[in-house]
């Protein structure tokens, strides 16, 4: 079944789910505590499901977050009713109904969304846990550190306060705001007695600020990147492998690919890749990229297409053969990615397609 996998286009990202494993017993042993794992975005681009699976069956994960409603449903559907899934986002009122009988944990940070979430609970006569968000200095969602939690739990009786968070804004950056945050919302705790489950790190906070809540919330670290200045020992997850499905030689002078952006200085030869920008492979890595091939890094010369790339193989030994391609890996990472695009590996990881089959190696 893989080899049909892997020859299906033959573009296939392959995921280690021992380096999945191996890094949430970093966020826990860096941490000092258990962990909420944050798997919306489908996983960062990993899959979602069979991550949650593992992580829950294997791992001995209990806790699990998301962004969206859908997200929430299908993973409780995969799950099962155990594991607490916390609903990050937020949600409208004409589907309080799907959240609340999925038995999600919903996010509070206002009293609109509040009402709006108590008034259901009223009407079917039912109670519910929630999570209480407060905002240290993200400026997001969240109540401000000065609310009245005992008020708040007086008007929302069905209300169960089982988590309180609130969320870090420069941790990979501004360790000095970081710590003011940590403080305001150590001081939001302790002046209101708090009881229930907190949360205040997510990756870069796991990796650089001492932790003292009960829980902390790593994403991006799960899968093998993190930024900021650390020594944390992460394993890359993902890997994106693919081969040249077509070569040929040009000659000096010669242009590649749309808009003639690549001209060729002198005869050379060059593979097609059958992976581009609907697959999550940037325009912008238009002849600025490489894809590493029998140990050498080739360059992506044109502009990538939507279902193929060209890259240069002058410096290949090939010996007639159409060889494999490592289009990200252990030597072309997601950073490398983010940095030619502009952005950070959250979204290039994010945004790799799911036309990309996944294989999940144990």
């Amino acid at each position: 079944m893989q080899k049909k996998i892997e020859s299906l286009r033959p573009t296939y990202a392959q995921i280690d789910l021992n380096a999945f494993a191996h890094n949430i017993e970093q966020a826990r042993s860096l941490s000092g505590t258990d962990i909420i794992a944050i798997i919306k975005a489908d996983g960062y681009g990993h899959g979602a499901l069979p991550l949650a699976e593992y992580a829950w069956k294997r791992c001995g994960v209990k806790r699990f977050g998301v962004a969206t409603l859908f997200e929430g449903i299908i993973l409780r559907e995969h799950l099962g009713r155990e594991p607490m899934i916390f609903l990050l986002g937020y949600v409208d009122q004409y589907l309080h109904d799907e959240m609340f009988s999925n038995n999600l944990i919903p996010a509070v940070f206002d009293d609109e969304i509040a009402s709006a979430y108590h008034a259901y609970l009223a009407k079917h006569d039912r109670t519910a846990d929630i999570t209480l968000k407060i905002d240290t200095g993200m400026h997001r969602l969240g109540y401000q550190p000065d609310m009245d939690y005992y008020s708040f739990t007086v008007k929302y009786p069905r209300f169960r306060v089982c988590h309180v968070m609130s969320h870090l804004s420069s941790s990979d950056t501004d360790p000095e705001y970081s710590n003011y945050q940590k403080e305001r919302f150590s001081t939001f705790i302790t002046k209101n007695h708090i009881k229930s489950n907190t949360s205040l790190l997510n990756s870069s906070g796991i990796a650089n600020i001492r932790n003292e809540f009960s829980l902390v919330r790593p994403g991006i670290m799960l899968y093998g990147y993190l930024y900021g200045n650390n020594e944390v020992a992460l394993k890359k997850v993902m890997r994106i492998y693919s081969k040249v499905v077509h070569i040929k030689q040009i000659a000096g002078g010669e242009t590649v690919s749309y808009n003639r952006r690549f001209t060729a200085d002198r005869d050379m030869t060059i593979g097609v890749v059958p992976i581009g920008y609907a697959d999550g492979y940037s325009r912008r890595f238009s002849n600025r990229a490489e894809m590493r091939v029998n140990g050498v890094n080739c360059p992506v010369i044109g502009t990538v297409c939507m279902d193929m790339t060209m890259i240069d193989l002058s410096n290949v030994p090939l010996n007639g053969s159409y060889p494999e391609v490592e289009v990200l890996g252990d030597n072309i990472t997601a950073d490398k990615w983010a940095e030619l695009a502009d952005t950070i590996s959250y979204e290039v990881l994010c945004g790799i397609s799911d036309r990309i089959p996944r294989i999940y190696k144990d």
